[in-house]
């Protein structure tokens, strides 16, 4: 719930103080509250205070004694997480009405030409350094930015641009970043009592140094810069008020799947009220099978041995859903295809197992839905991310989902957990800004805005099983994000 208020005034363009939402957390139906709270503020404060909060709710009780009739809250939906906002129900258009607009606007499938030679991976860091590289230099702080050569033999403030190879600490709690370009490389450090000290910085992302030279040619860093997305963005919304629905890792076969929670969705989308009705599109992002030999003792675990199997009984889940709704399906680090990202879409044999009504493509991909850009990645590198980060949690995916966006990549930490193929471009730099950025793999789920993006994390259809127990991964199953591709606006519905 608070990450859906939050969602909401971000969407609005303004915060919301810390008190204000313990106090609506604290109520019956805290979004109906706070959309009626903008409904009595124009224009909307830069920040809503607690203040402003109880003195809308003085004004609306004020009034509804006037005129004799009490407040009343908004009605929950049936099975839902959090109360369905009114508005998101009120607005809603009939799916069935719109004839599907889908492209795969970018993705692997098809394209893939690296062998694993020296070369392969050469032309690979090379392209990730020259297209985030560019990304900087484009940046008012990097402006006039020097090659690492020319920097070290300046005395003046510098500006440069390098990838990270690595990230060290000493003794006395300074820290040291060595950076490359294509020709020479530089030590940066990051002054114990400097607000830098405590800055997140991972092995071969590239990022802007601003700072000074000392006479040992150690780079003394001032501020650090990403590429980051901008600021503020609007939603390129559509012009009417469908839906997309985000779910990922299904892993039908395992006997953990939760075949009584996708009945209770099936029976929702197939007969339901008027949200149901607005699902035009369905995107899965990975996993939609548990696979064959993916961890250790996996057999023991399995409903369906075989992955044929398991697609055909997927296949068979995904034909029961009404015929407005189209779904988009890439895969994940349980399906069958190659384990190294990029990921192509499943193959043909296994394509030709499904409807016509489900659109395969590759892991990561851009999308398009009427026009609305989502960028769907099944989101391996956050075992990465969890595991190198202090503080980064499998139970809050959408923080390595803003330092993914601040990176401007998907998997920067090269050799970890996450296996990358060295493709002659990185697929895996988000050059094109999405609308939406949705992700799977960690069984957990949440929605939220960052800078104009809708993060979007699915959640599984799948109960704990011993493996993820022994990995203390506490999964939050059968919660289904809904964004609306007319306003982003976005809500969670539990089964």
């Amino acid at each position: 719930m608070r990450e859906a208020l939050l969602a909401f005034v971000s969407q609005k363009g303004t915060l919301l103080e810390p008190e204000a939402v313990d106090y609506l957390l604290s109520h019956q139906d805290p979004l109906g509250r706070l959309e009626r709270l903008f409904a009595t503020i124009r224009p909307a404060p830069l920040v809503v205070t607690l203040r402003d909060v109880l003195t809308a709710e003085g004004i609306a009780r004020s009034a509804a004694a006037h005129v004799g009739a009490p407040l009343r809250a908004r009605p929950q939906a049936p099975g839902s997480s959090a109360p369905v906002a009114a508005s998101f129900r009120r607005t809603s258009a009939d799916a069935a009405d719109h004839a599907p607009d889908i492209k795969v606007l970018r993705d692997i499938t098809g394209q893939s030409t690296c062998e694993g030679t020296i070369e392969d991976f050469t032309r690979y860091f090379r392209h990730r350094f020259q297209t985030l590289g560019s990304m900087l230099r484009s940046r008012r702080e990097l402006a006039g930015a020097l090659d690492i050569a020319k920097a070290k033999r300046s005395t003046r403030e510098v500006r440069i641009v390098g990838m990270v190879s690595e990230v060290r600490t000493t003794k006395n709690g300074h820290r040291i970043l060595d950076i490359e370009d294509e020709v020479d490389r530089a030590s940066v450090l990051l002054p114990a009592d400097s607000p830098l000290a405590s800055e997140v910085v991972v092995s071969d992302e590239v990022l802007g140094v601003v700072g000074t030279v000392n006479d040992r040619g150690l780079l003394i860093a001032q501020s650090l810069v990403r590429p980051d997305i901008p600021v503020s963005r609007a939603f390129r919304g559509t012009s009417d008020h469908i839906r997309a629905a985000f779910m990922s890792d299904i892993h039908v076969g395992s006997r953990t799947f939760l075949e009584d929670k996708w009945s209770k969705f099936l029976t929702w989308v197939q007969d339901g009220d008027e949200v149901a009705r607005s699902v035009r599109y369905l995107v899965v992002s990975g996993d939609v099978v548990d696979g064959i030999g993916v961890y250790p003792r996996q057999d023991e675990e399995l409903a369906i041995d075989d992955i044929y199997g398991q697609y055909e009984a997927l296949a068979r889940h995904l034909q029961e859903l009404p015929d407005h709704v189209t779904v988009l399906l890439i895969p994940g680090n349980h399906d069958a295809v190659r384990p190294a990202e990029p990921q192509p879409a499943l193959p043909a044999s296994i394509q030709k197992l499904f409807d016509s009504n489900v659109v395969f493509a590759g892991n990561p991909s851009l999308l398009s839905l009427h026009g609305v850009r989502i960028l769907a990645y099944h989101g391996r590198s956050m075992d990465d991310f969890v595991s190198t980060i202090p503080g980064m949690s499998y139970h809050r995916p959408l923080d390595a989902m803003k330092a993914m966006m601040r990176m401007r990549h998907l998997a920067p930490i090269y050799g970890g957990k996450t296996p990358i193929a060295p493709e002659a471009t990185d697929h895996l730099i988000i050059e094109e800004v999405p609308d939406i950025f949705a992700t799977g793999h960690v069984h957990s789920v949440g929605v939220e805005a960052y800078r104009g993006v809708v993060l979007v994390n699915s959640s599984t259809w799948q109960a704990q099983t011993p493996y993820q127990k022994m990995r203390n991964i506490d999964p939050l199953p059968a919660r289904l994000p809904l964004v609306d591709l007319a306003t982003g606006q976005a809500v969670i519905r539990e089964f």
